[in-house]
């Protein structure tokens, strides 16, 4: 996968759609492409879903080339990957039926780049890296305990399972929120729409 060559086609839709991109933001992008892929590949039995604009931007391009996206599948998971859109999420929010498929997304691509049960991998923060309009912005942690605090248009992957319970710490009396310093601000849960894959390989609405 990491030999791979993405089309031109690709880098030219990601031009058009998003100006501002520079060189080095397309080589981001791709960068966050082949982990989706990965993801896709090692976790074939699972269901994940994207959680980048930028990213599903440039996989829609490739599925446009019938010829060479099934060439360049073939030569990366051996058989066609199918692409279907999903629909947007709102600013700061995700569809209930999508979280649990969002959260185990997270936890593939943590462990793909190796970045602790608190980090914020690369697939969750390329939007806001690259500063897409209307792309994906994720927290890792809101920092808030028992309640949580995002910010306009953030997603906090801490809390999207629930609000969870306030810790009491010895000695201190009441029942407030802490925080404990992780913030890992970037990438994910704005606008645009993504693609959602089942173990089976193929999309899903």
């Amino acid at each position: 996968m990491d030999d791979l060559q993405f089309p031109a086609s690709g880098r030219q839709r990601l031009r058009n759609q998003f100006p501002h991109l520079s060189d080095d933001d397309i080589h981001l992008v791709e960068s966050a492409t082949r982990q989706w892929f990965r993801l896709v590949v090692r976790h074939s039995s699972t269901k994940v879903t994207m959680p980048s604009v930028a990213v599903d931007v440039l996989w829609q391009e490739m599925t446009l080339h019938a010829q060479d996206y099934a060439a360049f599948c073939d030569a990366a998971f051996g058989s066609l990957l199918h692409h279907r859109p999903r629909s947007a999420a709102s600013a700061g929010a995700v569809d209930a039926d999508r979280i649990p498929l969002l959260l185990a997304t997270l936890s593939h691509s943590r462990r793909d780049e190796d970045c602790g049960p608190t980090g914020l991998p690369l697939l969750f923060r390329v939007d806001q890296e690259v500063g897409v309009p209307q792309g994906n912005r994720y927290l890792a942690d809101c920092g808030g305990r028992g309640e949580c605090f995002p910010g306009a248009g953030l997603l906090c992957l801490q809390h999207l399972g629930g609000p969870g319970k306030r810790p009491r710490a010895p000695g201190i009396r009441g029942d407030l929120p802490f925080n404990d310093g992780r913030h890992g601000y970037a990438g994910g849960a704005g606008g645009g729409g993504g693609g959602e894959l089942y173990g089976d390989g193929e999309g899903s609405n």
